[in-house]
């Protein structure tokens, strides 16, 4: 009985570090691909910018190091606050020649996601080292000042998170062309 109880949660410990993102999981066989790497084109800098929405990505999120083939070390975690800071220390200074980094609405970061694939839930011939965690958006959530969106590389699930939860930070700027995603304007109540 002790044996069969030791073999069940080994077992069980197994199946839970395999959900955690150990290992990226992708269905190519049944999912298209959403982010093709050729669709992207790269800087030796640890840039890259999708051709498609003109929008130009650190490949490695805030806290890793590009070394020039992979993003090292572990992405750092924010509050919301805090990654806003962090970005602007970015663009201080300016990094790429760019002093326009921010951080993505969800839209833009969703555009990176790549639908085929989970934990996380990116292209990682593009992205290498990305963590299965959450990122920040640059997104408030109306009628709740302490609230922001952030998206789930682990899922890819969107959803609104309290601004002090710590979130990792993936910066992006504007292609030549402008936003490639403008916010609507919402109607104003009478």
């Amino acid at each position: 009985m002790q044996t069969t109880y030791r073999f069940f949660i080994a077992i069980l410990c197994g199946s839970l570090l395999a959900a955690q993102g150990w290992a990226q999981t992708c269905q190519q066989d049944t999912i298209k691909e959403s982010t093709p790497t050729a669709r992207f084109t790269f800087d030796k800098n640890g840039t890259v910018t999708d051709t498609e929405t003109g929008i130009t990505w650190l490949r490695c999120a805030l806290g890793q190091q590009w070394n020039g083939t992979t993003c090292t070390g572990s992405a750092n975690t924010y509050d919301w606050q805090a990654a806003m800071n962090a970005v602007q220390e970015l663009n201080k200074r300016k990094f790429g020649g760019h002093d326009d980094w921010r951080l993505p609405f969800i839209p833009e970061l969703a555009s990176i996601a790549e639908r085929q694939c989970f934990n996380p839930r990116v292209n990682l011939a593009v992205f290498p080292g990305t963590p299965t965690i959450t990122f920040w958006s640059g997104m408030e959530r109306m009628g709740y000042p302490d609230m922001a969106y952030a998206l789930d590389f682990g899922n890819g699930d969107a959803h609104p998170e309290k601004k002090i939860f710590k979130g990792a930070v993936r910066p992006m700027h504007d292609g030549p062309n402008g936003p490639w995603w403008k916010m609507p304007e919402m109607p104003k109540m009478h």
